[in-house]
């Protein structure tokens, strides 16, 4: 892990480069014929050297509140309107020691178009729940998110092709408003920008080929060395980086341009 820092107010801001891992999913998804759809995901961590599990001793991705070497995620999506989404969804996160979790997610979407740009805009809420590790159960919390995205989709036939980026921003929070908790000193506690090229071999099979940054905000708070000389607060930005492939299979029967190709950075 590589490490650069810069004076910003009282406290510096540390940036911590963390190795770059690659990610797997693979997703069946079934699109009803008003564009609501049924999906579950399953995906794992692998690191980028040599295309190796992540090995025994790590949690594989880690963060402040989020720990897996692979998970398990699905829900359901319902379309309001040609237009506006709502859904429910859960993820479970799996790790070889350690906790895992449990995310409980509701979302709101809106799908629209500027000129031939593909136009998406998220909020989202979800509720973390953590399973017992050595005797201690971490309390649980809560998160929400918003996220803006802009795609273009090209036909060929049956084939198609999509370019598209994504960002989106987390803010974490103790749901018993623990004012000591990790999440006071830092407004936004996490990013995560996506930008996607997707490949439709014909319109049931999809392949996705993507590139994911993914910052944490993190809250040092300073001290004394042991011979007394200050330590100054400091701000530190953990940055991972990597790349990803998700391979998608749609079920349906008619409208499969029901099917929203990008899938946002969640």
């Amino acid at each position: 892990m590589r490490a650069q820092s810069v004076a910003v107010d009282s406290a510096k801001i540390q940036k911590e480069y963390r190795p770059w891992v690659t990610y797997t999913s693979a997703r069946v998804e079934k699109i009803f014929t008003k564009g609501s759809s049924l999906f579950a995901e399953y995906g794992t961590l692998l690191q980028f050297r040599g295309i190796t599990r992540i090995s025994q001793d790590t949690a594989g991705y880690y963060s402040l509140n989020e720990n897996y070497n692979s998970f398990l995620w699905a829900g359901y999506e319902h379309a309001f309107t040609e237009h506006w989404y709502g859904g429910i969804s859960g993820k479970a996160n799996f790790v070889q020691i350690g906790s895992g979790s449990f995310f409980t997610r509701f979302n709101v979407a809106h799908r629209g178009h500027i000129s031939k740009l593909f136009f998406y805009k998220e909020f989202a809420f979800e509720y973390l729940s953590y399973t017992i590790y050595k005797g201690y159960k971490r309390p649980d919390e809560g998160r929400i998110s918003a996220s803006i995205g802009l795609g273009r989709k090209w036909q060929f036939g049956k084939k198609s092709l999509y370019v598209g980026v994504n960002y989106r921003l987390f803010v974490n929070f103790d749901l018993k408003d623990n004012k000591n908790g990790f999440y006071n000193n830092r407004k936004i506690d996490r990013t995560k920008l996506k930008a996607e090229i997707t490949y439709g071999f014909n319109p049931h099979l999809h392949l996705t080929a993507y590139y994911l940054r993914d910052t944490e905000y993190y809250y040092s708070l300073g001290g004394t060395t042991a011979s007394g000389s200050p330590i100054a607060d400091s701000k530190i930005n953990r940055i991972t980086e990597g790349i990803g492939f998700t391979l998608t299979y749609l079920l349906f029967k008619d409208n499969p341009d029901k099917y929203v190709t990008e899938l946002p950075a969640r």
